[in-house]
């Protein structure tokens, strides 16, 4: 096959096995005599959440159901692993845990269907995610993880995240920079992943990882086609990273924070609401209660004008 100059283009090799990812192809030329090629590809490479409380186990059919017993997650009393690598852990006592299931990065590999179809499966099955990561594979790009930490260094990252943690362990291989604090619902991972997998080829990999809130929106963003990539930029971007521009060129699309309730709300629901009730019911009509919304209403107004502070 030859590109419109009439060069011969070669085939990139899959960065990942089992399910394919999504492909982005760029074939640049390095000079007259050379061609690099150069791949990313991106799939999800960790599926984690629950089927809450009366929400029965609904999997693909097509998923294996060989299987056998381990050692369970901690609060949980049995655990199964499946062939592919998936597991299942419940407790028979305590029903309100719902079913737990995880598949690692080896089962997101070896699942014998798209991961991103899957989700959209679970998502239909009332699945409630905990943990959705999702990888951006870059070869021949020359994207090196202490370029990331250049970057941070000298203030060149466009992100909110306040954290930016770096592993350079002698006694592990590779190199890694964090963006993000790891026990947040989301931060981002950029390391080396051929030193991982033992070869010296030029693949770095940046992960997006969610948890809770922002796993679920995540899940639903991919499902709705949206670029992995989009989602990264959204969250941290280093625009004068010429190489990291090349990878992830792509209109950022943020995924928010859920709004959590103050201790005012709290109160209100959890105190006041419960009294009010209690009035109403002894009075035997609504009028206070109408009295109350009439009151709650000229406030409003009140605010709206200016014309009482707000603390």
């Amino acid at each position: 096959m030859t590109d419109k100059n009439g060069d011969q283009k070669t085939t990139p090799v899959l960065v990942t096995r089992g399910s394919k990812p999504s492909q982005i192809a760029d074939f640049l030329s390095q000079n007259d005599e050379k061609k690099q090629n150069v791949f990313s590809s991106q799939k999800p490479h960790w599926i984690e959440g629950t089927f809450k409380s009366r929400t029965p186990i609904n999997v693909p059919s097509i998923l294996t159901q060989e299987r056998v017993e381990s050692r369970p997650l901690n609060g949980y009393a049995v655990g199964t692993v499946y062939e592919d690598g998936r597991r299942l852990d419940i407790h028979p006592g305590r029903p309100e845990m719902g079913s737990h299931m995880t598949w690692n990065g080896t089962a997101c590999d070896n699942c014998p269907m798209d991961c991103i179809d899957l989700i959209a499966y679970l998502q239909a099955a009332d699945f409630s995610f905990t943990r959705l990561d999702l990888a951006i594979d870059a070869i021949g790009f020359n994207l090196k993880p202490k370029h990331a930490t250049r970057e941070l260094k000298y203030g060149r990252c466009k992100t909110r995240a306040k954290t930016s943690d770096r592993r350079d362990d002698p006694r592990q291989v590779g190199y890694t920079q964090y963006v993000g604090d790891m026990s947040s619902e989301i931060y981002l991972c950029i390391y080396d992943k051929a030193a991982e997998m033992g070869t010296d080829a030029d693949h770095t990999r940046i992960e997006l990882r969610t948890k809770r809130g922002r796993a679920n929106k995540a899940a639903r963003e991919i499902v709705r086609g949206t670029d992995f990539r989009s989602l990264v930029v959204a969250y941290a971007d280093f625009p004068s990273w010429r190489e990291w521009k090349r990878v992830m060129a792509a209109t950022p699309v943020k995924l928010p924070s859920e709004r959590k309730e103050t201790n005012t709300e709290r109160w209100l629901l959890d105190q006041c609401a419960p009294s009010l009730a209690r009035v109403i019911f002894l009075a035997g009509n609504s009028e206070f209660y109408e009295r109350f919304k009439d009151e709650v209403t000229r406030q409003l107004v009140q605010l709206s004008n200016n014309r009482q502070t707000v603390h």
